[in-house]
């Protein structure tokens, strides 16, 4: 499994990170270059060890990204904390206490925004110098080879711009690998030409055979076709709402990218027919397994080897501490989903079942014990918190019921709707009907309001909703208890959760928070930035 390849290189991996300045600071003043470039190119194990970086850091590495420290939400997390959707219960950093009482000002974002930044142009870095020097490495790599490192490369740098440009709107785009102060200091583009830039990398390497059409799993966790096909399926669907409004031409994009990964036959549901609602589910399958074919792409951890997963101590509250079943590590809730998200699961909905998404309850020695809070279940492990260790379950970031929703909603947006194949009721319904919920019957406006309802359901803990506000606008609100129901109304006069914790608010998020400030530092580093911040920021 490329998991293992991968750490058993780390530490050379790092050493040729020196070499990429981004990997420590893409804005860095003074570049340490401390292997040449003509030294590095040299040999299979110098390729292998520069793709697999790429999978180290920029957006994977925001599973590991905190805010200063302490016991804070990771990067994941930060937007469904702005939404007010998700709490963080533990409130030990300034950006938590800001998000809830609406002070949306640069100091109290400009740190994590940084994080976001330098992360995001790490991670293209490292992909310019695998995309510039792959290719000079005739003789030692096959055109094969040479292929596709180059199509990781670009999966990568699309991907990170992907982040950059739903987070800070247009932002300088650099193609070329970093050497010298100078090739930083570029000016923004705007949003429009970086999705224009992120589509011509990802069709570039979607059109042949550079990478293999097989599953995540199946290819040892390396980019898959079906990989790069998700991915731009997802940029088409986030093109098509706002800012850029690219509208029906982008939704049909989303819907016809999405349905090549159905036509690939790689991916398919887990348990399509019907999953079960005990430890046996396919959403405990697709958690505990690294095998699924379910799983598009995923952030890998293994903590025997090297880098493991901290979100089991995140997966409930601190009171848990008391009942001294599991290790001395801290546990404290840091993405607490709101009682609206939780109790909007019909009743027959098996993701909104004990022990699927969320748990109440443990049980150990005879006694059960209840959570003042519902903990995440999806990153609930046994085993690590028990031993005081970080876990090994990898976390997802694209699943194949994404793409029958992806397919869905782009189907619908354009008028297509039929519960037949081609139409959006077919592919929403199949994720319906392994959650043991009938048919959609909606139709309109309706009918997209579902998907997003089933978007929300489908994936509470993996980070999607804050992208979705972000492109329509709208905003869930109750629409009854366990009525597998949510209203979605305009963001500006919707009622946000948690604004403050406990409390809701009218009109609690501004347009303009969101996008992130672009971040001090950078203005400051970089001319061509001075006088351009995010309107609204100040």
């Amino acid at each position: 499994m490329k998991f293992y390849k991968f750490y058993i290189s780390i530490f050379c991996t790092i050493a040729f990170s020196l070499l990429m300045s981004s990997c420590d600071g893409f804005l860095d003043e003074e570049p340490e270059n401390r292997k040449s470039t003509d030294q590095f190119w040299a040999t299979k194990s110098d390729a292998q060890t520069a793709v697999n970086a790429l999978y180290f850091g920029g957006v994977p590495y925001l599973h590991s990204t905190d805010v200063d420290g302490g016991w804070t939400p990771k990067a994941t997390m930060w937007g469904g904390i702005i939404s007010g959707l998700y709490v963080d219960k533990r409130k030990d950093r300034t950006f938590t206490t800001a998000s809830e009482s609406c002070n949306f000002n640069v100091p109290a974002f400009d740190s994590p925004a940084m994080k976001l930044w330098h992360e995001f142009y790490k991670g293209i870095s490292r992909a310019n110098f695998v995309i510039a020097n792959i290719p000079t490495m005739t003789g030692i790599l096959s055109d094969t080879e040479m292929a596709n490192y180059v199509a990781q490369g670009k999966f990568f740098r699309a991907y990170a711009y992907f982040y950059l440009v739903k987070e800070f709107g247009g932002v300088p785009y650099v193609s070329e690998p970093y050497l010298a102060p100078v090739d930083m200091y570029k000016e923004r583009i705007p949003a429009e030409q970086v999705y224009k830039n992120i589509e011509s990398d990802l069709l570039s390497i979607i059109q042949g055979d550079a990478l293999p059409n097989k599953a995540f799993y199946d290819n040892g966790c390396y980019v898959t076709k079906p990989m790069a096909q998700t991915l731009l399926a997802a940029v088409y669907l986030q093109w098509a709402g706002e800012p850029v409004k690219g509208g029906d031409p982008y939704y049909t994009k989303a819907a016809e990218m999405a349905l090549e990964v159905v036509k690939g036959g790689q991916h398919a549901l887990e348990q399509p027919n019907g999953s079960s609602d005990d430890l046996n589910s396919a959403f405990n399958v697709i958690k505990t397994t690294k095998s699924s074919n379910e799983i598009i792409f995923a952030k890998e951890f293994n903590q025997e080897v090297l880098q493991g997963n901290s979100y089991p101590s995140r997966s409930m509250g601190a009171e848990a501490s008391q009942w001294k079943v599991f290790g001395g590590g801290t546990l404290y809730n840091a993405y607490l989903p709101c009682d609206m998200i939780v109790q909007s699961y019909e009743t027959a909905d098996i993701r909104g079942h004990e022990k699927q998404m969320f748990f109440r309850t443990w049980t150990e020695g005879g006694k059960t014990y209840t959570l003042g809070d519902v903990g995440n279940w999806q990153w609930f492990d046994e085993t690590a918190l028990k031993t005081d260790k970080s876990g090994s379950y990898n976390m997802p970031t694209f699943r194949y019921a994404e793409v029958l929703l992806i397919a869905a909603e782009g189907l619908a947006r354009t008028g297509k709707e039929a519960n037949t194949e081609g139409g959006a009721k077919f592919y929403l319904n199949q994720v319906r009907k392994r959650a043991g919920l009938a048919d959609e019957t909606a139709t309109g406006d309706a009918l997209i309001k579902s998907i997003l309802t089933e978007r929300l359901h489908e994936f509470p803990l993996e980070f999607k909703i804050w992208d979705d506000i972000r492109r329509t606008r709208l905003y869930p609100e109750a629409d009854g208890v366990n009525s597998g129901k949510l209203k979605w109304t305009p963001l500006a006069s919707a009622v946000i959760q948690n604004k403050p914790d406990g409390k809701t608010r009218v009109g609690a998020i501004p347009e303009f928070a969101l996008l992130w400030p672009l971040p001090l530092d950078e203005i400051q580093r970089n001319p061509s930035l001075q006088g351009h911040q995010n309107p609204g920021w100040n």
